[in-house]
């Protein structure tokens, strides 16, 4: 979809991403960038400003004091957020995970949790945007760690770029992981996976295409949620694991497509039956 042709909500939800990207832009940059007249820029300026979360400059826009602050501390408090219940996600989707497998995994609380799980497995390999899982997942048994280059979100602690990695002579290459591990926003009943922002968004269907498959994992709160950027569809390639039992239209939804939908409780209780 051209810019110019962006409904006005979503064109200012972008502005507003650029904006934390950068900073601060001139309102010509904007007007280059959203291929929209200065004029329009300004009224949309009027409204993230209204929002708090520009401040007018002259001649430009920058990010508000109180946005730059909450950029960083969400991040904090979302590890302790729902804490229980992503452990026992982790601890799950730890499981499908064998070792000498190469695993790309997106940024977030829950993926976070999963490092702990990660250290008794061998020669593993890791592509991530998560700047805080390396130093969480360094161990002996992982074979290397790589972490891809873009644009650094302090609110998210996440890289935003292309899923790829350079060779040694400077020239990127594409990658391929046996799982493409992935937090998420929201999953709606029709089976669509959601999250905030349009770039994360992209990133996270890069990842997705290049794994063989994909685990989600999202606690309950995600279910019936639909956040402003649309990720993917749930798939025959795709393992949602979560604490508690979705709604029966998502099961359906899942079963119809070949999607796995894993319940923790429920799947401790088949393990140790087998």
């Amino acid at each position: 979809m051209a810019k110019e042709n962006l409904y006005p909500a979503r064109r200012r939800a972008e502005m507003l991403e650029f904006l934390r990207d950068r900073g601060q832009a001139s309102i010509h940059e904007l007007s280059t960038q959203f291929a929209v007249s200065e004029d329009t820029v300004r009224r949309d300026v009027e409204t993230l400003a209204g929002q708090g979360s520009v401040e007018r400059t002259h001649g430009g826009v920058t990010i508000s004091r109180e946005d730059r602050f909450n950029d960083v501390v969400p991040f904090v408090k979302r590890i302790d957020a729902h804490s229980a219940a992503k452990d026992e996600i982790a601890r799950v989707a730890s499981t499908f995970i064998e070792e000498g497998q190469s695993l790309i995994i997106y940024g977030g609380t829950t993926t976070l949790a999963l490092a702990k799980y990660l250290a008794a497995l061998r020669g593993i390999t890791v592509v991530t945007n998560n700047l805080a899982l390396p130093q969480e997942l360094y161990s002996r048994g992982v074979r290397e760690i790589y972490v891809l280059g873009g644009s650094f979100r302090p609110r998210s602690q996440v890289t935003i770029g292309p899923v790829a990695l350079s060779d040694g002579a400077g020239k990127p290459r594409s990658i391929h992981a046996r799982w493409a591990i992935i937090g998420v926003g929201g999953v709606s009943d029709e089976g669509t996976v959601w999250t905030s922002s349009l770039p994360e968004a992209g990133m996270m269907r890069e990842m997705m295409d290049c794994a063989s498959h994909t685990l989600l994992l999202a606690d309950a709160t995600k279910f019936g949620k639909q956040e402003f950027a649309e990720v993917a569809d749930l798939s025959a390639n795709t393992t949602l694991i979560t604490e508690k039992r979705p709604s029966q239209a998502l099961l359906d939804m899942a079963a119809e497509v070949g999607a796995r939908v894993i319940i923790t409780s429920e799947f401790e209780d088949a393990q140790s039956r087998d």
